[in-house]
């Protein structure tokens, strides 16, 4: 970071700039090389993500090779996170391993954490052969069923800690799920897998909070912290995280034990997502990719608050979606209140299950002027206190003004000005 962030370079010179947003979509607008006060270079997809893989569970960081952690007969939980880029070629790799050491696919499931969104995720057994796929366990946890709860351990703080019975049941779990900047916990990694969203609902509630946006990813957090307890306290020795590149492809992968895996998969996220920059801007020019998740309310809400922390206050703050959802709970009381500022109360009373994304918007559209390119009506876009755009519209906004910085695949981006 600071002057050797490899992220930013300043243009020799008056140039055409070219970004990618959707699902393959580009923007493209003529820039003097003089405004331009940053860009970011997001890394490009592995070209072999599955050989990646392989190699990864054959010499793991500070582990032995993935065969030797399981023997026949074990029951085997694989804990996969949401919308975890390149699950499925993950799995196939991680299922080859099992295969060698005589695991039987019955034996083995895979658990994907609750969510209050009720979206359709994709098989992560469609890469396996049709023997293991039809006998492999595939089930998206239920946090309100008591009947799949067990007890696991009371935390230092003397929580009670529950997780799904197969979890605890379970011989060998591993954990894998890709690395991120996550508002609650500053950095969310393979082990974010586990909990709370393999918990009960009680825990996943008490995991829904405000946006500590005035803090870094790597300052402490109370609920990472548990988090790290919780892997601990389940005996987690193995772990897969997934490295997330450009267009929501995954850009490489690290396999072996928890910690040290988790130390370094943060530190290639800084490196590579980490957007600093010495002083705010006058506009900033955000594109969301589609990724595994589709384009979503989420990445909008990441975004937005990546180009919030880089804009001046009264600034331009410009987004480059092919967004088509629905808004959510928590944005309707964007379309029912007089401002973005007076919609801040009542979404912290009320805690909807989107309040961090409804609230990012707030915080942004009350701070700059928030324009959207999207597939969304004109009219809905106005209800939630942005300005529709097409994108020659955008092009044309973006001609005029000041310093701009430029981000691409802003849903992975943290930005930060000291």
């Amino acid at each position: 970071m600071g002057d050797k962030d490899p992220l930013f370079m300043v243009a020799p010179h008056a140039t055409t700039q070219s970004l990618r947003y959707g699902d393959g979509q580009q923007f493209q607008v003529e820039l003097d090389s003089s405004r331009i006060a940053g860009r970011n270079r997001p890394p490009e997809p592995a070209a072999d993500f599955a050989s990646e893989v392989r190699r990864q569970l054959t010499a793991p960081l500070d582990f032995p090779p993935l065969e030797l952690a399981v023997v026949p007969g074990d029951r085997v939980v694989i804990a996969l996170d949401r919308h975890t880029p390149g699950a499925a070629e993950t799995i196939a790799a991680v299922w080859s391993v099992f295969a060698k050491r005589s695991i039987k696919p019955a034996d083995v499931t895979i658990l994907q954490p609750a969510s209050w969104k009720l979206d359709q995720l994709p098989d992560p057994r469609v890469a396996l052969p049709k023997s293991a796929r039809d006998a492999m366990h595939w089930t998206i946890h239920d946090a309100t069923d008591k009947k799949r709860e067990r007890f696991l351990a009371n935390s230092a703080n003397g929580e009670r800690i529950y997780l799904d019975r197969e979890v605890i049941d379970a011989e060998f779990v591993l954990p894998i799920g890709a690395v991120g900047f996550d508002p609650l916990l500053g950095f969310r990694s393979a082990g974010s897998a586990i909990f709370p969203g393999l918990s009960n609902i009680d825990s996943m509630a008490m995991a829904r909070g405000q946006d500590h946006s005035e803090l870094r990813p790597e300052d402490d957090r109370p609920l990472r912290q548990l988090q790290d307890e919780v892997a601990w306290l389940l005996g987690v020795q193995f772990a897969i995280q997934i490295l997330p590149g450009s267009a929501g492809q995954p850009a490489g992968v690290i396999g072996g034990a928890l910690e040290p895996t988790t130390i370094a998969a943060r530190d290639w996220l800084t490196q590579n997502w980490f957007v600093e920059q010495p002083q705010r801007s006058e506009i900033v020019v955000a594109t969301v990719d589609s990724d595994a998740a589709g384009p979503t309310w989420e990445q909008i809400g990441v975004a937005l608050q990546a180009a919030r922390n880089l804009v001046q206050r009264g600034g331009k703050i410009v987004l480059l979606t092919n967004l088509s959802a629905e808004p959510s709970e928590g944005f309707r009381y964007l379309q029912q209140c007089g401002s973005p500022r007076e919609a801040l109360k009542p979404l912290r009373l009320e805690s909807p299950p989107d309040l961090v994304p409804a609230s990012r918007l707030a915080f942004a559209a009350d701070w700059a002027t928030v324009y959207l390119v999207s597939d969304l009506s004109t009219d809905l876009v106005e209800s939630l206190c942005m300005t529709p755009l097409t994108s020659a519209e955008a092009a044309k906004l973006i001609g005029c003004g000041g310093a701009v910085v430029l981000l691409e695949s802003a849903q992975s981006t943290f930005g930060y000005v000291p």
